[in-house]
Order: structure tokens, then C-alpha cells, then sequence
């Protein structure tokens, strides 16, 4: 138990609330507290501090759970939600699933809850409820015998005119008068509202439904007071939505479909059926065997083509090996007449060698010089070439 006590302050606008905070242990295998435990240990809390209000207590356990807080509506917003939703959904899944069957439908819960607080102050009249509210009754008398002559005393306001007489008359100034007022008042009735956050405002309830499910008999508009009674008594029928699935026959609406009557009693004889599906699947070998021969036929045509292609290649093949056999002998042609060539100007050269020699041996016989002997030679040799 955690219990903060603020310190005292002059001024009490300025002065902090008590606040008391109870963390409980619970035993294994337990998983919330009883509602009955949890208001005794807020009423021995409540008495045991002085000036604390129940508002300022907050109660949780070891598990999780919050029983008490000391939050304000719009901060466990959330959490109030889902748990009202829940509530809701399991009461209108326990009233369908007698009704429908289970996996049948599907239930969808949206509440809206105030997020702001709300005072409303409404005067409303009843004119056919009125009473009285005054009521006043009074009575006037005045009473004055006397003779006079033509002489007025006292007040004025104490005689009435006389009327034309001599000189002296006598009048009867004698006067009464009674009445009754009433006075009444319409009624009315003063209401003063207010709305915390966290008040329920409306309930949204959509509900999806496999066509045939329906038992015959309901109505959906029955159907729609009942989803919406089962989930509280603030939702409305006008607020439940059905939506129907196709899911298990084709038909659950005000206008059904025409059914198909069956063969023996739509007056056709019975090898009708066997005839048309015996065209139909002649029908379809034609169109088989047509489209096989021209698909064979294609094929054919294109192995055709891959031969004459092959043929072609194997032509020009052939023409190029000859060319390459025309070169090399061309080749070997040439290199034998440069054979031939070679060797007869190397037959040719000892000839003519031969002969300067044998023009300058009488020179070469005689005394000569080296210098002389150097230029014959040298001359000899360009000649040569």
C-alpha cells in the first residue's frame, strides 16, 4: 500500500487530493480478483485514511489487472472500448450461433464513447399540466347616509355627485364591491444533464451472413431488433447492417431466381442430352484433327526449309574448299617457277664471271702496281653485277 498525503496549504483552491495506490499479490494458478474483494479492501481504504476519495484509489495486482484508477475517462479510452465492443460481440455471437449456426456469419462491434464532458440544462412546458399559482380575493364596502345643503366637507373622494335637487336633498352614498383573482401558471419541468467522458453515445453493429442461413420466417428487420437488443439497450435497428456472401447457395433475397425445371419435365425425350453432348464432342475431334494437320503441315514445311538451308551451306562449302584447292595449286605453281628462276640465275652467274676474267688475265700477267692492281679489281666487280 502506497498512500501520498500532500502538505497543507492556506489557500484551498491550491491544496493536492489524497491519493492511495494497492498493489496485490495474487495466488498462482488465479487470475483476477473477485469484485466483492476488491469494493472491501476500497471501503477499509477509505476508512483507514482520513479525507480520501474514492476516486483517488487505484487497485492492481501482480497480474496485471487494474480494478481502480486514478485515470481519467479519456486516458483509458482505448481500453474502455475494446472491452464494451467485446462484451457486446460475445452476447450477439451467443444469439446467432442458436439462430444461424456456427460459421455462418461474422459480427463486427464499433462503439462511440464520449471523449469530452457535456452539461445540459433543457426547460420543457406543459400547457396541458397548468396550476394555480396566485390566488387573491378581496371585498370593498362603503356606507354614508346623511343630508346636506349643497355644502361639501371633508374629503372629496367621500362624496358621490348628487343629484339635481332643490336646495337641500338627501343621498344614499352607500357602496359594495367583492372579487376574486386567480392567477395561473403553466407547467414546466427543469432537466439538468451531464455527460462524463467515457459515456456511451451510439452503438455501430455490422453483421456478414451466408446466403441461406436465414431460417425461413425471419425477417431482417426482426433480424436487425434482435442483433440490436441482444448487444444493449441503447442500440438501435436502424444502426445494424447485413450484409449477405455467396458463400453456400446463390439466393437469400426478396426476389429468387427462377428454377430450372428438371429434363423429365421439360417435355424434351431423354437422348436429347446424349445427342447434343455426342455433336458437341464430334464437333471438337474435327476441330482436333483439323488444327493436328495443320500444325503437322507446318512443321513439315519448316524441316523442308532447315534441309534446303543445309543444302545451300553445303554448296557453298564445297565451292570454297575448290577455291582454296585452286589457290594452293596456284600457289605451287608460283613457287616452282621462282624455283626455276632461282636456280637458272645461279647458273648464269659462273658465266659471266667467267668471261672478265679471263678479259683481264693478260692485264692481271703483266707488272702492275697494287694501286692499279686495286682499281682493275674494283672494276671488275661492279661489272660483274
Amino acid at each position: 500500500v502506497f498512500v501520498s498525503i500532500p502538505k497543507d496549504t492556506v489557500f484551498t483552491s491550491q491544496q493536492k487530493p489524497k491519493t492511495a495506490t494497492i498493489q496485490l499479490v495474487v495466488a498462482p494458478g488465479r487470475e483476477k480478483l473477485d469484485t466483492q474483494v476488491i469494493r472491501a479492501i476500497k471501503n477499509l481504504l477509505l476508512g483507514s485514511v482520513s479525507d480520501l476519495d474514492p476516486e483517488n484509489i487505484s487497485i492492481t495486482d501482480t497480474n496485471g489487472n487494474v480494478y481502480s484508477s486514478i485515470m481519467s475517462a479519456t486516458d483509458d479510452m482505448m481500453k474502455l472500448l475494446e472491452d464494451n465492443d467485446n462484451y457486446m460481440k460475445n452476447k450477439i455471437i451467443a444469439q446467432l450461433d442458436k439462430l444461424l449456426g456456427k460459421g455462418n456469419y461474422v459480427v463486427t462491434v464499433s462503439t462511440y464513447l464520449r471523449e469530452t464532458p457535456m452539461e445540459t440544462d433543457r426547460l420543457i412546458y406543459n400547457p396541458d399540466d397548468s396550476s394555480v399559482g396566485n390566488k387573491q380575493r378581496f371585498t370593498e364596502n362603503l356606507g354614508d347616509q346623511s343630508q346636506d345643503k349643497n355644502t361639501m366637507h371633508g374629503a372629496v373622494s367621500s362624496f358621490l355627485p348628487p343629484v339635481m335637487s332643490g336646495p337641500e336633498s338627501s343621498t344614499d352614498r352607500s357602496y359594495s364591491r367583492s372579487a376574486e383573482e386567480y392567477s395561473y401558471k403553466v407547467g414546466q419541468t427543469r432537466v439538468s444533464e451531464i455527460k462524463r467522458p467515457g459515456t456511451l453515445e451510439e452503438i455501430s453493429i455490422a453483421v456478414t451472413i451466408n446466403r441461406g442461413a436465414i431460417p425461413e420466417g425471419v425477417d431482417l428487420e426482426e433480424l436487425k431488433e434482435l442483433i440490436a437488443t441482444t448487444a444493449s439497450p441503447k442500440a438501435r435497428a436502424k444502426n445494424v447492417k447485413i450484409a449477405f456472401s455467396d458463400k453456400i447457395r446463390p439466393y437469400l433475397t426478396d426476389e429468387r431466381p427462377v428454377l430450372i425445371p428438371p429434363a423429365e419435365e421439360s417435355g424434351n425425350p431423354w437422348w436429347t442430352i446424349p445427342v447434343i453432348l455426342g455433336v458437341g464432342l464430334l464437333i471438337g475431334l474435327v476441330f482436333i484433327h483439323g488444327r493436328t494437320k495443320s500444325v503437322e503441315k507446318k512443321h513439315k514445311q519448316e524441316i523442308e526449309s532447315i534441309m534446303e538451308i543445309a543444302k545451300r551451306q553445303e554448296q557453298a562449302l564445297e565451292e570454297s574448299n575448290q577455291r582454296t584447292l585452286q589457290l594452293q595449286q596456284v600457289q605451287q605453281q608460283m613457287y616452282q617457277q621462282l624455283t626455276a628462276a632461282q636456280q637458272a640465275q645461279q647458273q648464269q652467274i659462273p658465266a659471266k664471271t667467267t668471261q672478265p676474267l679471263e678479259d683481264i688475265s693478260p692485264e692481271l700477267g703483266e707488272d702492275i702496281d697494287e694501286d692499279q692492281l686495286a682499281t682493275t679489281l674494283s672494276s671488275w666487280i661492279e661489272s660483274s653485277h
